[in-house]
């Protein structure tokens, strides 16, 4: 007995060894950045009327290959010329499908990998109940109390005027880039990119080009993104998630209310749904989600930290962890998000059909074919069609290689935005989609991140109420591209 008593001890103590061990092997967090970087000089007030002015054009997306206002695109496109008279006197400017735009800043090297920063004009309705709770009207580029207001201040109207900011200001410097730098300004982001972003880059890749560095939105800088990590947090997007949405489609007998078939299409339906969600998918820590924990481990108390670099063991703990929050959950699997429901026309008469539409969020590992293949198993009733509600989807993007010389631009130039303070930039999984992943099946240097430091409840305005920026973080962006673009000879 004692004997066993002093094995348990021992492997308790080995144990424990090898916890504290490993543990003390995590790398020391970065240093404070010393210094913010060189920017650009600026005019601060005359640059936020100009971003305040782009606002004003309702470039507003509705649904993939459904009606635009052209007209407010063009009008956007001419203010732009007028507003930023040194980037078209200087930088090669096209138009792709008649909306978007790809200018060419050709460098001093043509040799060289070029670059390429990428944004969006579009922006996401409005919904007429929600505009009485607005401050400001969404579309006034309103800039009251230090803050520019509307639409696309920060999705990601901001994104495109920030990095044209940026490169009047350094050709007003006599600044010429060591590579070619490609700006790429897409016009459909927010319903698939497929008219916009993917032309560009199917045009690039016709043209041979291979980035040394893709940046495009996804991440962001804010406080209390990390559980345990006081202070601001910058997450860098090195992958995202796939997307599709399935249909689910039930038939049953028709009829008279009052003679219902054992089996209806409403229930069915019905029961379809509610085993879906009752079998959700495995969660895993493989992946990006394994590198962002790798990446928080140094930040952490010690106790997280221990857990953090412990996976092998406390994997299980941490999971359960995670789940406790949306995102957290969201990190670790396919998400499944039912959306739209139709069935019935009168309280009396069953319907012969029954439809849903279920979103899917993929995790890298996975595609739209083995979601759908599980989505047909978990179900599993002869009364659901499952297919595809379009062809708007797409798989998981590849993930991008954070040991890459373009990563580490990003994070240094990340950490010049906040001198003197430390914040950790870590790797991160983006839920939602952006234009970037029609980089993934030509570069692994493609990244995300919005170069906007958020505020308290800045993530709920995005595509929500009261969107807004702050004129001194629309400047921070600002200076955050021309410090990378001063900064691409070390790629």
């Amino acid at each position: 007995m004692k004997k066993a008593l002093l094995a348990i001890v021992l492997a308790v103590i080995v144990l424990a060894a090898v916890l504290v061990v490993r543990t003390l092997q995590v790398p020391a967090p970065e240093r404070a950045s010393a210094q913010a970087g060189t920017g650009i000089t600026l005019d601060t007030a005359a640059a936020a009327e100009r971003l305040a002015g782009a606002i004003r054009f309702a470039t507003v997306s509705y649904a993939s290959g459904g009606p635009i206002d052209t007209a407010a695109f063009l009008g956007l496109h001419q203010y732009l010329m007028t507003s930023f008279p040194l980037v078209h006197a200087t930088l090669g400017r096209e138009l792709v499908n008649g909306l978007s735009l790809l200018y060419t800043w050709k460098g001093a090297d043509s040799t060289l990998p070029p670059v390429v920063l990428m944004g969006h004009m579009d922006v996401v309705p409005v919904p007429a109940p929600n505009l009485p709770e607005w401050t400001q009207p969404p579309f006034s580029g309103a800039i009251v109390n230090d803050f520019v207001w509307g639409r696309g201040t920060l999705d990601d109207k901001t994104t495109v005027l920030s990095t044209l900011e940026a490169v009047e200001g350094l050709l007003r410097e006599g600044y010429r880039p060591p590579r070619t730098v490609y700006l790429t300004f897409g016009h459909d982001e927010e319903v698939s990119g497929r008219y916009g972003a993917r032309a560009i880059v199917e045009l690039l890749v016709s043209r041979g080009v291979k980035p040394a560095l893709v940046l495009d939105e996804g991440g962001f800088m804010a406080s209390g993104v990390i559980p345990g990590v006081s202070g601001r947090t910058a997450i860098v997007g090195i992958a995202e998630k796939g997307y599709v949405s399935l249909k689910l489609r039930s038939r049953a007998q028709g009829g008279h209310s009052s003679t219902p078939s054992a089996r209806t299409a409403i229930g069915a339906l019905s029961r379809a749904i509610a085993t879906l969600e009752a079998h959700p998918f495995p969660s895993s820590l493989d992946g990006p989600t394994a590198g962002t924990l790798a990446a928080i481990a140094p930040y952490a108390p010690f106790g997280q930290r221990i857990a953090l670099a412990n996976l092998w063991l406390t994997g299980p703990l941490v999971k359960a962890m995670m789940r406790k929050s949306p995102l957290g959950a969201a990190l670790l699997h396919t998400t499944i998000a039912p959306t739209l429901l139709s069935a019935g026309v009168k309280d009396n008469v069953l319907p012969p059909e029954a439809t849903a539409v279920v979103n899917f969020r993929i995790r890298p590992g996975e595609t739209i074919a083995t979601v759908t293949a599980r989505v047909r198993e978990v179900i599993a009733d002869s009364l659901i069609v499952v297919e595809p509600l379009d062809s708007v989807g797409a798989d998981p993007s590849p993930v991008s290689d954070v040991n890459s010389p373009a990563y580490a631009l990003i994070s240094a130039t990340i950490r010049g935005m906040t001198p003197g303070e430390r914040v950790p930039v870590l790797p991160y999984l983006v839920m939602g989609g952006t234009d970037a992943k029609f980089w993934g099946a030509h570069t692994d240097r493609a990244f995300r991140f919005l170069a906007v430091p958020l505020g308290e409840g800045d993530l709920e305005r995005v595509h929500g109420v009261n969107e807004r920026v702050p004129v001194a973080d629309y400047v921070t962006s600002v200076n955050f591209f021309a410090r990378l673009l001063r900064g691409i000879d070390k790629l």
